[in-house]
């Protein structure tokens, strides 16, 4: 029976790995726009006048694809739920895809004019819309595939690989950068990482097409809908008086808006540790303190680097221990460790690079929430709800924190301690509300 036995099999590591590959590269086909910035500025966009309007452009061109994810969310979290997990696994994939290679034979500028930015945007924004399905779609897959012992490990390596994939992104664009001029790169160098990431998710969506559906959703879909609806035990479905559509809509209400509460909370939480610690912290050093580049470069990728390991430990340990706990450690673990990093950049300390890799570690937590996240909604709505709040978290994160971050690091340079305190206290809240939250095989499948 799925969700039962207790071991992996060789087939559920495959799976997870197959999975993760699907995750990262997507990820990798995302942020590829954040290494490239410049060079894509330069391509598609008329030289900016002044130093305001190229901001506008790279604001424009940077949260292009995260306010696009919500959408996404929605489309193929209605799509997971009506026709199958897999179906909007595959699909968002396809569309990833399309979109990575559309972007990489791009006419520029010079050649098409004002189309090339326009194209340039909807295809960022297809990005978009296709990474806000494949992750709702890939935690939930691997969730109702494997036993129900080890979903927060199956979760936290798809979570380590998306985190792998910025680190792999970092070391290419950064060779990339050094063997090329940047004339070379406006002109066709930034194409590589395009059509890297292109080629990738392509064998990586014929992999996809492979897997079955879960069991779990092929349970439900056969079910009787007041069958499963009277299990739940939450309200009374057998009241004649009350039309269909009313009954759905109280129990979508009732276990949804719980649900998506916290699982909007804890994507914060995980949307802010992906975006600060692989993407923002570099240029936060860079712009703010006195540090060498070589140390920051080399310090961003050692924090990455035990983020990944740090990710696939918080997910074992959620499996074996009570989540709420974990969360309270994972928690307090990144307010020690974000306070202390930047107390000792500030000191100038040699022991940065041991700081960095501590602060990677505290970063490591991405891996415990995305399998509690997934247990906080109903089978039937499972994707939409997960889509609706990690989603929306990620598109106000990606969106704004760059930019804030940056604005009020320059004027005083202990924010990024805070926030990730705040981060740290919110984790911390949640988990009281975790910490009660049922862990069997029924309650996944409910």
């Amino acid at each position: 029976m799925p969700n039962v036995e207790r071991l992996l099999s060789p087939q559920h590591l495959q799976l997870i790995l197959l999975i993760g590959l699907c995750a990262g590269v997507v990820f990798f086909d995302f942020a590829v726009f954040i290494y490239l910035t410049d060079a894509l500025s330069a391509a598609f966009f008329k030289t900016a006048d002044t130093a305001a309007t190229y901001n506008a452009q790279l604001f424009g061109l940077f949260a292009a694809g995260y306010i696009a994810r919500p959408v996404g969310g929605v489309l193929f979290g209605r799509l997971g739920d009506s026709k199958g997990r897999r179906t909007a696994l595959t699909q968002s994939l396809l569309i990833a895809t399309i979109c990575t290679f559309i972007i990489a034979i791009l006419p520029n500028h010079t050649q098409i004019g004002i189309l090339a930015p326009i194209l340039l945007v909807v295809a960022r924004l297809g990005q978009g819309v296709a990474l806000g399905g494949v992750m709702p779609a890939a935690w939930v897959f691997i969730c109702e595939h494997l036993p129900i012992k080890n979903i927060g490990f199956g979760c936290s390596v798809v979570s380590a690989m998306c985190v792998l994939s910025l680190l792999i992104l970092a070391g290419v664009a950064s060779s990339l950068n050094d063997s090329l001029s940047f004339v070379q790169m406006t002109s066709w160098g930034w194409r590589v990482l395009f059509l890297i990431g292109g080629i990738i998710s392509l064998v990586a969506y014929f992999l996809a097409r492979q897997t079955k559906e879960t069991p779990i959703f092929r349970t439900q879909n056969d079910a009787d809908f007041q069958n499963n609806s009277a299990q739940m035990g939450v309200i009374n479905l057998n009241d004649s008086r009350r039309s269909t559509h009313e009954k759905r809509y109280a129990m979508f209400s009732q276990r949804l808006g719980l649900g998506i509460t916290f699982a909007f909370l804890l994507s914060w939480v995980m949307a802010s540790l992906f975006m600060f610690i692989p993407i923002l912290l570099a240029p936060l050093i860079d712009a703010n303190f006195i540090l060498s580049g070589t140390i920051v470069r080399f310090g961003s990728l050692i924090s990455m680097l035990f983020m990944v390991i740090s990710a696939v430990i918080f997910g074992y340990l959620v499996d074996r221990f009570n989540a709420g706990r974990i969360l309270v450690f994972g928690g307090l673990f990144l307010i020690l460790q974000s306070v202390l990093f930047f107390y000792q950049l500030r000191a100038d300390s040699e022991l940065m690079l041991i700081f960095f890799a501590l602060l990677g570690c505290a970063g490591g937590m991405v891996g415990a929430l995305p399998s509690v996240m997934v247990r906080l909604f109903p089978t039937r709505f499972r994707m939409t709800g997960l889509g609706i709040a990690y989603n929306s978290a990620y598109a106000i994160v990606g969106g704004v924190l760059p930019f804030a971050l940056g604005f009020a690091t320059f004027h005083f340079s202990f924010t990024p301690a805070l926030y990730l305190a705040c981060v740290g206290l919110l984790c911390v809240f949640v988990s009281f509300y975790i910490y009660y939250m049922p862990r069997t095989a029924h309650d996944l499948k409910r």
